[in-house]
């Protein structure tokens, strides 16, 4: 585990909101390209579809959306927890999650910072103001889960 960069003399440097923002972006996209290949595969409408189709088809997309959820559960909380410490989109902006210590964060720790970001959506996004002003950079979601995002 990396030792807490505070305590080795070096300066701390926190993600901030366009560093996690491109990353959650870049993220997003890899979420979007794998619930489309789902979605082709069964033949379900994926964008849009015609009220019909998605009245009849209302189970395959309830069950296109849970495979969706738990791939991106899978996806976020165990990249974030492997010894990259990172998804694909945040390598790319050379940004790691970590733990209150500087240290790697588990699947727990992750699997927890992955379900809090829900709160932080539902509450139209205001989850991640904090970014902007708590001393760590951290959002809603990575207080509740003992999370913070370094830069490289």
């Amino acid at each position: 585990m990396a030792a807490d960069p505070a305590s080795a003399g070096l300066p701390v440097r926190y993600a901030g909101i366009i560093l996690r923002t491109v990353a959650g972006l870049v993220d997003l996209g890899i979420i979007w390209l794998f619930a489309w290949g789902v979605a082709a595969l069964f033949g379900l409408p994926f964008m849009a579809g015609t009220s019909e189709q998605l009245a009849a088809d209302t189970t395959s997309l309830h069950m296109l959306n849970a495979v969706v959820l738990f791939f991106a559960w899978l996806y976020f909380a165990g990249m974030e927890a492997s010894g990259l410490q990172s998804t694909v989109g945040m390598a790319i902006m050379g940004i790691y999650t970590a733990d209150i210590a500087g240290d790697r964060a588990g699947f727990f720790r992750t699997s927890a910072r992955y379900w809090a970001r829900f709160i932080s959506l539902a509450i139209l996004f205001l989850g991640f103001l904090p970014i902007l002003f708590s001393p760590r950079r951290q959002a809603l979601h990575d207080m509740l889960a003992g999370c913070t995002l370094h830069k490289r």
